[in-house]
């Protein structure tokens, strides 16, 4: 082994620093402005009321050995085996005017281009709006999601061979569930279970319960969509099997037919109790569930679904200290979306205002201030552009900040989408 003179050791070291210098240097000019903060924009609406049709299916995932796990930033993603299946859920509801999908997927988040995957492979069915979210276990497939960060730190190696996969068997469950249409009643439950939520963070609690509840023409139930905040992380991650973490438990301890679950605002939100297990927690919130009373079901609701574009703000990962702060935005800038979506999608007299994002309870709360008194924020739909944080807390650095991919003005931004797809719905028929 040749030894290197203390001299060209020095000489090496300080040629590699001054490289690192004039890299950052570079990294830290201006190459890009500010993205604008234009209006949000109505990209599509559709409404109607009338007879009630609706449908619902599960597919389980068909994973290859080894498949990547994604959730946590981990030194290795292959899997080691399956815990409990893992897959996708969809409901379809049609009204005179109007045809909507809601699909659950038991994976961390949804980027867009597995959006994308699934709408290109349901074009035919006529649907004037899409619903796709995921349960955010950190312990479901990975490798679907093309992005250099997100294979890093999230969710594996990106293979399209995975991305098809989970994107087929999405879709496969949208077009179950339209072929299974047929005449239903909707009611809506609401209740709080905070015993059973808690802020990481040291925010506001947030444990609030929206339940839709289907069944067919005299009472034979059919399926229960459920909207709850808190963390899929009970397995930790030292976990290296595929599993739906405490939503997967939850979801197959459905009495009410087929469950679908959103996660509610779930920036700071984890899980709350004792001796924790994904059955003991999925097994609590299911209770919860079950105890909630609704009121005589509705065969004749107002469906209506709009979705706004709304321009993001440049990107500040707020990972990123202080001198790193300028090269970071400029690598962050090529990475992540200009624009996002929001969604929001009225059944009856529950309003669902889908985000593509994370937000911390109190922004959420800001959010809704805005809104009909019955909104329900969804997180994790449609696309991810990371955590939304508190403006004031960005500015001194705490809570969910170090998650955050964009500055402090996408709260803001996020909420005026929001209020622009909800008042879009809300001019529907029905109380308003």
């Amino acid at each position: 082994m040749k030894i290197l003179p203390g001299r060209a050791v020095s000489f090496t070291l300080l040629s590699l620093a001054v490289t690192a210098v004039l890299v950052l240097g570079v990294l830290s000019l201006p190459w890009y402005g500010e993205h604008a903060a234009t209006p949000p924009r109505l990209l599509q609406s559709a409404r109607g009321a009338g007879p009630l049709r609706a449908g619902v299916a599960a597919v389980t995932f068909d994973l290859p050995p080894g498949v990547p796990i994604g959730g946590f930033a981990r030194l290795s993603y292959r899997s080691e085996g399956v815990r409990d299946p893992v897959g996708a859920r969809a409901l379809v509801l049609a009204v005179p005017g109007c045809k909507v999908a809601l699909a659950s997927a038991e994976i961390l988040l949804v980027p867009e281009a597995l959006e994308a995957a699934v709408r290109a492979r349901v074009t035919d069915l006529g649907l004037d709006g899409l619903v796709l979210a995921a349960t955010h276990t950190h312990a479901g497939p990975g490798g679907y999601w093309a992005q250099a960060a997100g294979e890093r730190l999230a969710t594996g190696r990106y293979d399209p061979h995975l991305r098809d996969l989970v994107a087929g068997a999405i879709a496969d469950a949208i077009r179950r569930a339209d072929a299974a249409l047929a005449p239903a009643r909707v009611a809506v439950a609401r209740g709080v279970a905070d015993e059973l939520s808690r802020s990481r963070s040291g925010g506001p609690e947030d444990g609030r319960l929206t339940v839709v509840r289907l069944d067919r023409e005299g009472g034979v139930p059919l399926a229960e969509l459920v909207v709850f905040p808190a963390h899929a992380t009970i397995l930790g991650m030292a976990n290296r099997k595929i599993s739906g973490d405490w939503p997967g438990r939850f979801l197959a301890q459905g009495r009410r037919g087929t469950r679908l679950f959103f996660q509610g605002a779930i920036g700071d939100q984890s899980t709350e109790g004792p001796s924790q297990t994904p059955e003991t927690f999925g097994d609590a919130v299911s209770a919860r569930v079950d105890g909630l009373s609704s009121p005589a079901p509705d065969p004749a609701p107002a469906l209506a679904f709009s979705a706004v574009e709304l321009a993001l703000p440049s990107p500040e990962p707020g990972a990123a200290p202080p001198p790193l702060r300028r090269a970071a935005r400029t690598l962050a800038h090529a990475a992540f979306p200009a624009t996002g979506r929001v969604e929001a999608l009225r059944i009856g007299d529950v309003l669902l205002v889908a985000v593509p994002a994370e937000p911390v309870a109190s922004v959420a709360a800001g959010w809704r201030a805005s809104l009909p008194a019955s909104a329900t924020i969804v997180s994790l739909a449609g696309g991810y552009v990371g955590y939304v944080e508190e403006p004031a807390r960005m500015a001194d650095r705490s809570g969910e900040t170090v998650r955050t991919y964009f500055g402090p003005d996408l709260a803001r931004r996020l909420g005026e989408a929001a209020r622009l797809a909800a008042e879009t719905v809300r001019g529907g028929p029905g109380p308003r």
